[in-house]
């Protein structure tokens, strides 16, 4: 409960009391998880926003568009009409109640709803598009209506024989308009025909279709990941701040996706195209900016891209074969080079120089006793007694004079 003249609100997880939370930061929170998608998190923050601040309007109209993304589409429309309570020119309150209505089948509403927002935001490409989308639907309804009404002329089927009934020419579209349960053929069954009818087959299910999206420093790229859509049946509308994709599943269902994008793009300069398994729309960016949300939000405005420095070698250098022999020879280049005897000598001079007292006698002894074959630093074994020599394996020890 949140008493008269209460500006803030205690936020608790697990009964554990958190922080105090204000309307401002609880819409902050809603925004940022509904840029996310987490629309059911979105909304716990939107209500809290609401519950500390009933008469901010913009509040009213967030919420309607979580509604909308939730599909509870009744719930968007009292949320807009609220909106417009507080703020009757508020353009966006309009649209949302627009849409609300439009997917509750309410098509005579949402036209007037769409052509509200339209005469105070003109600039809002979306609503054309709304209203265009309304008054197909209403034209459909209309025809469907008078086509389902019967001739006045017809004759009736309780009363006319079948035999008439069939050998009496059909005007056209006539008997596309006969119920199928029509017991016709059970006054004067034909010959070898069954009595009941055949099922009506069922409508297929509407396939699951989704979108995603990412970017590059000129683009933005839009995936609507449907399989097998004829080129008849899509509809692709660019705007330069609106895109809008209908497609046509079954007689009576069809996708809509409608995003009013987060900047602006480049109709003219924007493309798409269908495969069998996706629906690809490049939008080209009006500036080269780091969108941070597809779909517009006011707290999410885009950001310059940032030119990275980098102590990378010149482009001529990259991806070059090293020679690293030529390498290791460059850097041991101003050493000399030993071989032979001269090398062996060096090598010696090297452990020897850096040995104690006790590893050069044991060095000295080794080397001298055994005849040149054994070099030993080890003290404690080579002072126990005499060092023999120890010749290559299949090569003989001799002594000389």
């Amino acid at each position: 409960i949140n008493p008269q003249g209460l500006c803030g609100i205690f936020v608790c997880t697990n009964n554990t009391t958190m922080s105090v939370m204000d309307a401002d930061e609880a819409l902050k929170k809603a925004n940022s998880f509904f840029i996310d998608e987490n629309y059911d998190e979105a909304l716990n923050y939107y209500n809290l926003s609401v519950e500390l601040d009933h008469n901010n309007s913009d509040t009213f109209v967030k919420r309607a568009f979580c509604q909308i993304k939730l599909e509870r589409f009744t719930d968007a429309v009292a949320d807009a009409n609220k909106a417009i309570t507080i703020d009757p020119n508020n353009a966006k309150a309009y649209l949302r109640q627009g849409v609300a209505r439009f997917e509750l089948e309410e098509y005579e509403s949402a036209l007037s709803s769409f052509e509200k927002g339209s005469s105070l935001d003109p600039s809002d490409s979306s609503f054309k598009t709304w209203i265009r989308k309304c008054k197909a639907e209403i034209e459909a309804e209309e025809a469907s209506s008078s086509a389902k009404q019967p001739p006045t002329s017809a004759p009736s089927a309780a009363t006319t024989p079948a035999k008439a009934a069939t050998s009496t020419p059909a005007s056209a579209g006539t008997a596309a308009f006969v119920p199928t349960s029509t017991p016709i053929s059970s006054a004067t069954p034909a010959p070898n025909s069954t009595s009941s009818a055949a099922p009506a087959p069922a409508q297929p299910s509407a396939p699951k279709i989704r979108h995603e999206w990412y970017q590059n420093t000129t683009h933005v790229v839009v995936t609507v990941l449907a399989r097998d859509i004829k080129a008849s049946d899509l509809s692709v509308e660019i705007q330069p701040k609106n895109l809008c994709v209908t497609i046509k599943l079954t007689q009576n269902n069809q996708y809509i996706l409608d995003l009013e994008l987060a900047e602006s793009v480049v109709p003219a300069e924007s493309t798409h195209t269908l495969s069998a398994a996706k629906i690809e729309i490049k939008l080209k960016k009006e500036q080269p900016l780091k969108w941070t949300t597809l779909e517009r939000n006011d707290n999410a405005k885009g950001k310059p891209y940032v030119q990275a420095t980098s102590s990378a070698p010149p482009p001529s250098s990259i991806n070059k074969p090293k020679n690293w022999d030529k390498i290791v020879e460059e850097e041991t280049s101003g050493e000399p080079k030993a071989s032979g005897d001269e090398g062996l000598n060096k090598l010696f001079q090297d452990i020897y120089g850096g040995a104690s007292d006790e590893q050069r006698r044991a060095m000295i002894k080794s080397f001298t006793e055994s005849g040149g074959t054994v070099l030993s630093t080890n003290w404690d074994e080579v002072g126990k007694g005499e060092v023999h020599g120890s010749p290559p394996s299949g090569m003989e020890m001799k002594k000389w004079g």
